[in-house]
């Protein structure tokens, strides 16, 4: 991992798009227009895996991109998840993340997240992932606990989730200067019918 000064020296050399700059003014956004097409009601029992079993039914119903919204029902034993965690060596690290473990049942409260596509080593392949942030707790001796889910979470009893397919949106891959091979989805995206921004 560089070092602050080391990028800092990195932004100067390299052009950003638009996207990927910090913001000039309070107001400014980024947007990307998609159509929306099939929706799903997606059931998940105990022992399923959401990250792995939402990939799935992604790579099965030919799904490039989709939201994963509007919870309802379950809970997770254990729940795995991202959570930033300080950078001693390197203070200006923000987005430093950690798993964090809970074993203790927790009733999934809300769940937000996305399908994207990501590279397939060794491949020009594609293939689905799925990135989704929750809040869970509810348990007797679970606090409330939020992040971003990760492989390993498990349900216990019955997790439904929607699932909307977005059509006419392909990815646009970030510039990497933290030399971190960033993963999907610190990408963002543009409309095929309006065309690639430039």
């Amino acid at each position: 991992m560089k070092d602050a000064k080391s990028i800092q020296e990195d932004l100067k050399n390299i052009k950003l798009p638009a996207w990927q700059l910090d913001a000039t003014t309070p107001d400014e956004y980024h947007c990307c227009e998609m159509t929306r097409g099939r929706e799903f009601l997606v059931r998940m029992m105990t022992g399923a895996d959401p990250s792995l079993a939402i990939a799935r039914f992604a790579k099965e119903n030919n799904i490039r991109f989709g939201k994963v919204h509007a919870t309802f029902m379950g809970g997770f034993q254990p729940c795995k998840y991202f959570v930033w965690i300080p950078d001693y060596a390197n203070p200006e690290n923000w987005h430093r993340e950690g798993v964090a473990v809970n074993t203790n049942l927790t009733m999934l409260t809300s769940i937000g997240g996305m399908i994207g596509q990501r590279p397939v080593r060794g491949s020009n392949e594609t293939e689905p992932f799925v990135a989704m942030h929750f809040v869970a707790g509810g348990g007797w001796d679970a606090p409330t606990i939020t992040g971003h889910l990760v492989e390993g979470t498990l349900v216990k009893g019955c997790m439904q989730v929607f699932i909307t397919e977005l059509l006419d949106v392909e990815a646009l891959a970030p510039v990497d200067i933290f030399h971190e091979a960033y993963s999907y989805p610190e990408n963002f995206y543009y409309n095929t019918k309006k065309g690639k921004p430039e």
